[in-house]
């Protein structure tokens, strides 16, 4: 570039700028390394180096780059401004069980001052094929799907290229999007009709209507190879950027106050009474939800009509390509709205009312006489009460079941608080009914319109509450909780027709929220739906938006939802904000993914299981960023924890026995191979691997193996089960360890295998 000294010169902003063009992939697979970008300084650049492990290693630079030039024009040398590295790194190998190491990319400037242009992890290829001779094939992948707007623009760019070099036959990345079947309509002039090719550049007050189109959607997903979760959106959150009645059925029906939820008062309130919640977007409209109830024929018609005619769409894609289609998850956080944090309780409409009459009394559609157009609720019917029992219960004299009426004051009197009251009891179990039995119907609709059950997931909030007060309710039939659970169990968020979707934050997400069993929230998951999944996930806490995930949340959370089985988890957000601006003004934790502590255990995750099948069990004792013990314990010998490993020693009679964590996962009772990696397998001279019932003190021998009997693979030494027990049901493993005199080992994992 020729400049003219004649000619005023635009002042340049002070310190280096630059790109890593190449790979745009998060890792590059070693040993051989290939990086190429370009660099710009006022003062000019005097060299670009990748370091490794503390070493530096020089590119070459001066290379042609006019397109940079043209768009950052004035710098010195800003043609030139390329670079380029290629080096084999065969001679710079990993330190043991570190199989993701950083290459740092910085520019030097003139005057010496150094800025780094950006990371790429090296990956060992030999960590990409560690489970190879060991793990079955065929079987399930796990899919990490990062939440995303605007994919039908360039919401989704990048993402196929970002996580290439993580996958593997059992890891898959995709994307998640929602699509708002009651919002992107043809509009009230066509009676609001599903619109799969609903223009997203239709606004209103300057905000789009919705970001993405179903067809749109599709499309990204058929182009880039994505695997694609669709959140099919009708709920709470569906309509609360801002009132469009013309288009969004959910307003256009919100008008009429008969199709809304009720308070205790019999009063519905100006949607955006609440607009001083947070959300994903400013001021959301929260404060007015439709209402659950059957006798809500009109709610009931459109929501079926709009919801099926988004699912015969996608029930078409998924013919042509299956292996894109990871499944719907529908109407996020379902609930009978508790967004008033008890200054309001609901639902108190007519039409609930008449449903919890007939659900107490086991008449009407509990009774196998619904009125025409409405369920058959006999598969729901509770012990019924007669008139004479419901006047005992809530201590009320109602003349008839036309002027029973719920509890409408929950006291906290100690004397008798409304978690103890029998009639707020009843009341309060109806309302779990109507989460319910919305859950149920929405994957029904779903299932008559061509999705399988398999595919379809709920999406439940489990937000853990605040510090003083009970855990949420798991059954149906639970206590009553001393807060408004807003009618949410885990039991009543699984659809019959569909499996159990959680959306989790904070220290529900780390897996750490106090549960009314003391089992970990994610093991409760399990027991109610082995296939259940993370629809939604953010281990920053929405309570306390100032405090920054670390890396060992990520990684808490990834191990503990694997361990339990679920079969996809969905980050959030692919376009939310960009971890380098954690601190700022402007960041938002809950939808930062990229580039944060929270994808970097993502990325540790995937390689750590590249290979193994969707339902094994994997403890790997932290990872080279993190210690961790994995809630390993010692009954003989000693344990402590390093990065990665965890160093076991020996009692004076050379035996060390470690105890897994306790409520395993009901799969582990089919248990085939474990297999327990080792720096350094020469000191092991005898393993055996026991299991024990819950509450029973009796260890029962599962495998064992002596020093020569035991096959070694690279991700360690496997000992198979005796097929002569296959019925002991697993809840804790005891790992024995026979050791030559005085020889403490290294742990980098243990794993068990189901059988094929």
């Amino acid at each position: 570039m020729i400049l003219d000294p004649a000619a005023p010169q635009r002042a340049l902003p002070p310190g280096t700028i630059g790109f890593i063009d190449v790979p745009d992939a998060e890792a590059i697979v070693g040993p051989r390394v290939i990086l190429s970008g370009w660099a710009l300084d006022p003062v000019g650049v005097r060299a670009v180096e990748v370091r490794l492990d503390g070493q530096r290693f020089r590119a070459h630079t001066g290379i042609a780059r006019l397109d940079v030039a043209r768009v950052k024009p004035g710098y010195p040398n800003g043609d030139y401004g390329g670079f380029e590295f290629v080096g084999d790194f065969s001679g710079y190998a990993a330190p043991p069980g570190v199989s993701r190491r950083k290459l740092a990319v910085v520019a030097i400037s003139a005057d010496g001052h150094e800025t780094k242009l950006g990371e790429r992890s090296l990956i060992d290829e030999a960590a990409l094929h560690r489970w190879d001779s060991i793990a079955p094939a065929g079987g399930s992948a796990f899919h990490l799907l990062p939440a995303l707007s605007d994919a039908c623009g360039d919401g989704a760019y990048g993402l196929e290229k970002r996580y290439a070099p993580y996958l593997s036959r059992t890891a898959r990345i995709g994307m998640r999007v929602p699509i708002l079947y009651l919002r992107t309509t043809k509009g009230a002039h066509e009676d609001f009709v599903f619109d799969p090719d609903f223009d997203v550049g239709i606004r209103q007050q300057g905000r789009a209507i919705a970001d993405d189109n179903l067809t749109g959607v599709l499309r990204v997903a058929t182009t880039k190879n994505l695997p694609v979760l669709l959140t099919l959106n009708g709920g709470i959150w569906a309509d609360a950027s801002g009132s469009i009645p013309e288009w969004d059925l959910n307003d256009w029906l919100e008008q009429d106050p008969v199709n809304c939820q009720w308070n205790e008062k019999n009063e519905v309130m100006a949607d955006d009474y609440l607009k001083h919640l947070p959300g994903s977007f400013d001021a959301p409209e929260l404060a007015r939800s439709l209402t659950f109830n059957i006798y809500a024929k009109t709610v009931r018609r459109y929501k079926k009509r709009n919801l099926q005619q988004a699912a015969r769409c996608i029930a078409a894609f998924m013919q042509e390509r299956r292996e894109l289609f990871v499944g719907v998850s529908v109407d996020p956080d379902t609930y009978l709205n508790p967004f008033f944090e008890e200054t309001q309780w609901y639902d108190y409409n007519p039409g609930s009312l008449r449903q919890f009459r007939h659900w107490l009394a086991g008449t009407g559609p509990y009774g196998g006489t619904p009125d025409p157009d409405l369920p058959d609720l006999r598969a729901y019917r509770r012990p019924t009460l007669d008139l004479a029992e419901v006047r005992r219960i809530a201590g009320r004299d109602f003349p008839t079941w036309d002027d029973v009426d719920p509890p409408r004051i929950f006291p906290r009197d100690p004397g008798r608080p409304f978690w103890t009251d029998p009639w707020v009891r009843e009341w309060e179990l109806f309302r779990r009914h109507l989460v319910h039995l919305h859950y149920d119907e929405l994957a029904q609709w779903l299932v008559e319109a061509g999705i399988p059950s398999d595919r379809i997931w709920s999406a439940q909030g489990f937000m853990a509450p605040v510090d003083d007060v009970m855990p949420f309710a798991v059954s149906l039939d639970g206590a009553v909780r001393d807060y408004d659970s807003g009618g949410m169990t885990v039991e009543g968020s699984k659809p019959a027709d569909g499996h159990l979707g959680a959306i989790v934050y904070g220290a529900s997400a780390t897996n750490e929220i106090a549960t009314e069993s003391g089992e970990p929230l994610f093991s409760i998951f399990a027991a109610i739906d082995p296939r259940f999944a993370v629809v939604e996930l953010n281990t920053a806490d929405l309570r306390h938006p100032q405090w920054l995930p670390t890396y060992a949340d990520g990684y808490h959370a990834f191990r503990d939802l694997w361990n339990a089985g679920a079969r996809f988890v969905s980050p959030m957000a692919w376009n939310g904000s960009s971890g380098r601006y954690a601190g700022s003004a402007d960041y938002v934790a809950r939808t930062a993914w990229r580039e944060t502590p929270l994808e970097d255990a993502a990325c540790d995750f995937l390689l750590d299981r590249a290979g193994l099948p969707l339902e094994s069990l994997l403890w790997t004792f932290g990872t080279p960023r993190h210690t961790d013990d994995d809630g390993w314990t010692a009954a003989r010998g000693a344990i402590s924890s390093g990065r990665g490993r965890l160093q076991v020693t020996p009692d004076a009679d050379g035996r060390a026995d470690l105890l897994s964590p306790a409520a395993l996962p009901r799969r582990v009772d089919d248990a085939k191979t474990f297999v327990l990696g080792l720096q350094d397998a020469g000191g092991l001279l005898e393993l055996r691997i026991l299991g024990r019932e819950r509450g029973d003190a009796r260890w029962q021998t599962l495998a064992s193996a002596r020093h020569g009997e035991m096959r070694e693979t690279p991700a360690g030494v496997a000992v198979v089960r005796s097929p002569e027990d296959r019925r002991l049901r697993i809840d804790q493993l005891r790992f024995e360890l026979f050791l030559a005199a005085d020889q403490a080992i290294a742990l980098t994992r243990a794993a068990v295998l189901l059988a094929d």
